[in-house]
């Protein structure tokens, strides 16, 4: 018998999660979440009200994220720095 110290739960993907928990947990702002709700990065569920995340669509987000997909190119001052490190490297 594992001891609960070790024992590792995981988060179920299926179901809802109330949308002030998704944002505690995770230490985003309500607008965040918005945000992502509105670019269609996840599902929300309005019961009553109150907002509801489908868990399904977190764990999507969360294997597009790691894989990459929402990245996008440094702009500005950090952009510039970028491509002159790039051009200065370049054989």
């Amino acid at each position: 018998m594992q001891s609960q110290a070790n024992s590792i739960e995981s988060i179920p993907n299926v179901g809802l999660r109330a949308a002030r928990a998704v944002v505690r947990d995770r230490g985003i702002s309500d607008t965040t979440l918005w945000r992502w709700c509105r670019r269609g990065w996840i599902k929300a569920v309005n019961i009553c009200g109150k907002n509801y995340i489908e868990l399904a669509s977190l764990a999507e987000f969360d294997r597009r994220a790691a894989a990459g997909e929402f990245s996008k190119p440094s702009a500005g001052a950090a952009g510039a720095s970028s491509a002159a490190r790039k051009k200065r490297l370049a054989p």
